[in-house]
């Protein structure tokens, strides 16, 4: 058991919020050191996080503790996403080259895992995972100039690899920043190619349409990092990494149209949607930002990895074993 988190509060004013009453996003303490670029929210109470050195740690009370549930035999692994189905079921994903991708399952609040998946093509590197109950999908990065992409029907017990994934541009790759380059929208799968700047939709049983929103490109530390469902469509954001202060990109599709939003303030490699007609967050290592369909307000300069919104709740993750949580505004 982690101690208590903190009383490090930072009062922040959330644009739009009524009677423009600050909300206070609270840094907890994890316990932990590492990088946490994996993150899954089930609600105001439970979250999931992982990391680096193969951690996980998980909280049922709102983070006031964190514990640490670390996989047996992964000290060597990085895992940058993890989807948590409750407080006793989530998946961890490991990413690397070759058999360091991996998936492992948990069905007692992480006292026991086992593994699900192993890449066992040499050339294969995970990235990030996207659930629709007990359907998901995995994307990896391409082989044989197709994505990698893979599927389970039962909660990622099992998994099988479709052979309808999108073909890639040469040198095209995801970014496993914060395990959110693939989405679920609604009967549609979106995902964010990373250093080509593409966004790539498919409506089930359709064909594979790609968009253009306009992100930096043209090199391998910048792109599109991140889509979320967003009302009837999706909203991604990115930049340079290498660059985190500089502006960076955010685009957004819906309603059939794609419309390319201001820059947030700097590189934001994660993006979290509240709902249809409430607002979207994006985090990065130099900031959080909120976007409310028109204009940014600045939430943070606290940066972070990923963000993820339940309950009425955004959790962030990032560097140096960081967490944090905001209650928005109703």
């Amino acid at each position: 058991m982690i101690a208590r988190g903190f009383a490090l509060a930072l009062l922040l004013a959330c644009a739009g919020a009524s009677a423009r009453q600050p909300a206070e996003l609270e840094l907890q303490r994890s316990g932990v050191d590492v990088r946490l670029r994996g993150l899954s929210a089930v609600d105001a109470d439970v979250a999931w996080a992982s990391g680096r050195n193969g951690i996980v740690l998980r909280t049922v009370d709102g983070g006031a503790h964190w514990q640490q549930h670390p996989v047996p035999g992964a000290q060597q692994l990085d895992f940058r996403d993890i989807q948590a189905f409750d407080a006793n079921t989530a998946l961890a994903l490991s990413i690397g080259p070759g058999e360091s991708s991996r998936i492992y399952r948990t069905e007692d609040g992480g006292a026991t895992w086992a593994q699900v998946l192993r890449n066992r093509d040499e050339r294969g590197f995970f990235d990030c995972m996207a659930f629709e109950g007990e359907r998901g999908w995995l994307l990896g990065d391409p082989v044989d100039g197709r994505f990698q992409l893979f599927m389970t029907r039962n909660g990622g017990r099992s998994w099988m690899q479709l052979g309808d994934a999108p073909q890639a541009l040469p040198d095209e790759a995801a970014y496993a920043a914060s395990g959110t380059c693939i989405a679920r929208l609604r009967g549609a799968l979106a995902i964010a190619t990373g250093n080509t700047a593409r966004v790539l939709v498919r409506r089930d049983g359709g064909a594979w349409q790609a968009f253009d929103p306009q992100m930096s490109r043209g090199k391998p530390e910048a792109g599109v990092f991140s889509v979320a469902v967003s009302g009837a469509g999706w909203f991604a954001v990115g930049g340079d990494y290498r660059a985190e202060t500089a502006p960076g990109n955010a685009a957004a599709f819906d309603g059939g149209t794609l419309r390319i939003a201001p820059a947030p303030r700097g590189f934001r490699s994660g993006v979290a949607c509240a709902g249809a007609g409430l607002p979207c967050i994006a985090a990065g290592p130099a900031g959080v930002d909120r976007w409310d369909g028109k204009a940014w307000a600045p939430l943070s300069d606290v940066g972070f990895d990923a963000v993820e919104i339940a309950g009425g709740v955004a959790w962030f993750s990032g560097d140096a074993g960081r967490i944090g949580r905001l209650r928005l505004a109703e």
